[in-house]
């Protein structure tokens, strides 16, 4: 007779941050959480940090949850149609172990001028009568050791300013707020495709994030996805399965025709931040077992 919790175990998160980036459970907690509901593989995807360098098992028999090395990395894109630099996130993901100081040259470059971004956004703020001190966003980096957009709208909620996360970004400081000020003109992130042949160089499955998150029509995140699995040598995925996209049919319909197209496997993904957010529900464990093989098969 099978067991029957070996095959409840289907469900799988490939994109979710702990306090080591911008979330709000430690690893630990994320991991505990995973496990009692239910999960069978996921990764935590702290920014431009790698939290967990081994894989992990959780639980014990059949009844059991793997926790992957992953990192989501900050990267500059040049989108033609606009002739301008943008940020554009990638998941590395190892199925086995990575080492965090191959990757060092690239999160170096990323605490570079993120002090002056942030002073930036706090001038842009202060003139729409936003007042917040350095002092007390560097507060909020305390707690965490992570600095960036959502310790400002940590700040934005507890003055008042905003009611939630997703409020303080549409408002203010997300990427499709009026107010937005690109990172790029402050920190020189490594270029997508530099990135993108680093995880491969070490074994990784790169994985192009939230394709409509960077402001993009669906001709430049074509152009984007064309040049990102070019570069990922066939072993790439893409979040088709991104929790905010779910209910939207026609964005669904186009992402998954642009993974056919490129052959880029199907990913899914919560992006996982507050405690009151769920872990993905879109997508199962075969889209797993799919890369799983796809990589052995790579790096033979």
């Amino acid at each position: 007779m099978k067991d029957k919790k070996k095959n409840e175990r289907k469900q799988i998160d490939f994109h979710m941050h702990s306090l080591l980036s911008d979330g709000q459970n430690s690893v630990e907690e994320l991991v505990q959480l995973a496990y009692k509901n239910n999960m069978r593989v996921i990764a935590i995807t702290d920014h431009n940090h790698i939290s967990i360098c081994e894989k992990r098992i959780v639980g014990n028999g059949n009844d059991f949850l793997e926790i992957l090395p992953a990192c989501e990395f900050s990267t500059s894109y040049w989108v033609p149609e606009q002739e301008e630099n943008i940020e554009v996130h990638v998941i590395g993901l190892w199925l086995e172990s990575v080492d965090p100081n191959d990757f060092e040259d690239i999160f170096s470059i990323c605490k570079l001028g993120k002090l002056e971004y942030i002073q930036e956004i706090l001038k842009i703020l202060d003139g729409l009568n936003v007042h917040m001190s350095l002092d007390e966003v560097l507060e909020e980096q305390r707690k965490t050791g992570h600095l960036g957009r959502h310790q400002i709208c940590d700040v934005l909620i507890r003055k008042g300013y905003a009611d939630n996360v997703d409020q303080a970004m549409d408002r203010f400081v997300g990427n499709w707020s009026p107010y937005y000020l690109n990172p790029l003109r402050f920190i020189k992130y490594k270029k997508l495709d530099e990135v993108v042949q680093k995880i491969r160089a070490t074994h990784g499955i790169p994985i192009l994030c939230h394709c409509y998150g960077y402001s993009l029509d669906e001709n430049e995140i074509e152009t984007l996805v064309k040049t990102f699995a070019k570069t990922s040598d066939g072993v790439g995925g893409i979040e088709v399965f991104y929790e905010n996209y779910l209910d939207d049919p026609s964005r669904m319909h186009f992402l998954k025709k642009m993974a056919y197209r490129y052959r880029l496997f199907y990913s899914v993904a919560s992006d996982r931040h507050r405690v009151d957010q769920h872990f993905a529900t879109g997508g199962d464990y075969t889209y797993y077992l799919k890369m799983k093989e796809a990589l052995a098969k790579n790096n033979k």
